[in-house]
């Protein structure tokens, strides 16, 4: 399928037919807004981590941006669905997940150059401290063993003799680790850190995570922050109570870190249920994001509004962007 999109996407780009497209759907469909989600960005690409965007590309794409786009804040869309008001013609909003120390070191400064609103997604328990994120550490452990064979009983066996082996058994390893409860899941990362005999250095997150500091300077300068958990477990595997916690903790960890009200949530992996969407709704969140790959409609329901990932690939971005691929996707249905 995706490389369907992607000979699609990059055909249709050359021909011009996509901006063609867009402006005629947006006459019988009428206006609908797309959330952009990004997660790094960065001119380093280590053999380790989370791919990311460079600088070049993510401002190549801002400047696409503002001269095709009016680019709008997350919370002046959700003020536009709240109030039944109509849409901007063309519009965009700008988020990032996690909060990676790039979004401050690249991001944030073509963000400033352009004065382009933005919202940050924090994951409030790493900020500030020196533990990586759960999947970078699968992946530093696994991109970092010297062992040829990595044996995990219930997970099978992996290859590790070449980069791709690896690649491949991080990605795998992944996505299992996203299907178990959250305690258990963090227990075999531990077993997974004790047989590949890897040592992660310790505070190596602040090198790859946001400071409190850098997030309150952003917060100072136009950037918007909402909230990621606490631990960006998946939701969906853990009890009500936990949820509401990992809810409750990031909303009040980041209000006092930056001293203004949180309003706004992204789900981790996009999982989510019509629970979490209560929850959210009860302690004061106005609108959450998902994963879903789907321009946002006026009526759509303000807890389950679709996101865009936008990477290098940006004619893939694009044929999302007009509603081509989602028109695609439901005739073929």
């Amino acid at each position: 399928m995706m490389n369907v999109k992607g000979l699609f996407a990059s055909t249709a780009n050359y021909l011009g037919f996509l901006d063609v497209y867009a402006y005629l759907r947006r006459k019988i469909t009428k206006s609908q807004v797309a959330i952009l989600m990004y997660h790094r960005v960065s001119p380093k690409q280590d053999d380790w981590s989370f791919e990311r965007l460079s600088p070049k590309n993510f401002e190549m794409q801002m400047k696409y941006f503002c001269r095709n786009y009016e680019i709008i804040s997350l919370n002046d869309l959700v003020q536009y669905i709240k109030q039944e008001k109509p849409f901007p013609k063309k519009a965009v909003v700008i988020t990032f997940d996690d909060g990676y120390k790039d979004n401050y070191l690249y991001a944030y400064p073509i963000l400033k150059k352009y004065r382009i609103p933005a919202t940050i997604f924090l994951t409030s328990g790493h900020i500030g401290r020196g533990d990586l994120f759960w999947w970078d550490k699968v992946s530093y452990i696994v991109q970092h063993t010297k062992i040829n064979q990595l044996d995990l009983d219930e997970f099978g066996n992996y290859p590790l003799q070449s980069k791709s082996e690896k690649f491949e058994a991080t990605s795998t390893i992944t996505e299992n680790l996203k299907k178990l409860p959250d305690k258990k899941k963090n227990l075999l990362i531990e077993e997974l850190l004790i047989t590949s005999g890897v040592e992660i250095p310790i505070d190596l997150g602040k090198e790859f995570i946001l400071s409190w500091n850098e997030v309150i300077e952003m917060s100072n300068n136009g950037i918007d922050f909402g909230a990621h958990t606490v631990t960006h477990p998946i939701l969906t595997n853990l009890s009500l109570p936990q949820i509401e916690w990992e809810l409750i903790q990031s909303k009040k960890e980041i209000e006092r870190m930056t001293g203004k009200q949180i309003t706004t949530f992204a789900y981790p992996n996009g999982n989510f249920n019509t629970e979490i969407s209560k929850l959210l709704k009860k302690n004061g969140f106005t609108c959450a994001v998902t994963t879903i790959p789907k321009l946002v409609r006026p009526k759509d329901h303000i807890y389950e509004l679709g996101r865009i990932e936008s990477g290098k690939e940006f004619c893939k971005t694009k044929v999302v962007l007009s509603g081509a691929w989602d028109d695609i996707t439901n005739i073929l249905k």
